[in-house]
């Protein structure tokens, strides 16, 4: 079976993402760099907006969040 998109990031390994929805099933830490990641809470509020000026960061993801990827390398590891 081959793997999807977002699951080597899903791992806590890098992994480079054309484009992808991240759903948010448990508190995570999400590291990311590079075009653009829209983190939305539960009731789809933006939480957060982070694009390439941001460099590469770190931030805390609640469950139930959704993370709006685009051209970019992230990973996501359990807290």
């Amino acid at each position: 079976m081959s793997a999807k998109a977002g699951d080597k990031a899903l791992s806590g390994e890098w992994e480079t993402i054309g484009g992808h929805i991240f759903e948010i099933t448990e508190d995570m830490t999400m590291t990311f760099e590079g075009g653009s990641c829209n983190i939305k809470d539960g009731e789809g509020k933006l939480v957060e907006a982070l694009g390439t000026e941001d460099g590469q960061v770190t931030r805390e993801v609640l469950a139930g969040y959704k993370c709006y990827v685009m051209r970019a390398r992230i990973k996501l590891e359990k807290r």
